[in-house]
């Protein structure tokens, strides 16, 4: 299936029938509070499947998963993905990997929320970034991503960020350019 960018391909509280692979483009998922401020949860890239903590526990979708580009996604049948999982002992292995890499990396996401200052959160949204969709032949990453998005993974208001990064512009970390953000010093950003 294609999906345009900003397309909903699931949304919290409804219940799963498919996985998803994605083929081409990038993913985020993220949770609404009651004031519909958002917090990206995750980020997808190429290669990577999603939606499956909802298939395995049997219960409902507990974030959204929304484009952040157009898209190609593989769909697996819910039918499907549990008989592989009940039958393939390298498909279970992997997946229980899945979920154990996704328990550190949110335990990791929360304790920086709890934690960090609000310079060291934008630049470690940036640094997440770069590390999930950075290609590592080119010198200085480079993505065009809505300040909003940027603010939401960061966990920060639009304005907060947009404030951050001007600081970070001006001691030439990152650079702006046509809407997109280049990092130039991620030792920098990363200290």
């Amino acid at each position: 299936n294609t999906y345009k960018k900003k397309g909903v391909i699931y949304q919290e509280g409804n219940f799963p029938n498919k996985l998803f692979f994605i083929k081409k483009g990038k993913v985020k998922t993220y949770k609404s509070n009651d004031n519909a401020k958002e917090l990206t949860i995750d980020l997808y890239n190429e290669g990577d499947f999603f939606g499956y903590t909802a298939l395995l526990e049997n219960s409902k979708y507990k974030e959204t998963a929304e484009t952040l580009d157009d898209c190609e996604l593989c769909i697996i049948p819910k039918e499907d993905f549990e008989s592989l999982i009940n039958t393939n002992k390298e498909v279970t292995k992997k997946f229980i990997s899945l979920l154990a890499k996704n328990i550190s990396e949110k335990e990791e996401q929360l304790l920086g929320l709890a934690y960090n200052s609000l310079r060291k959160r934008v630049a470690d949204a940036l640094l997440t970034l770069k590390d999930k969709y950075g290609d590592n032949n080119k010198e200085n990453f480079s993505i065009q991503i809505s300040r909003e998005d940027l603010a939401n993974i960061a966990g920060t208001a639009t304005e907060s960020l947009i404030r951050t990064l001007s600081d970070f512009k001006n001691e030439n970390l990152i650079e702006i350019k046509d809407g997109s953000i280049v990092i130039l010093n991620d030792k920098k950003l990363s200290a």
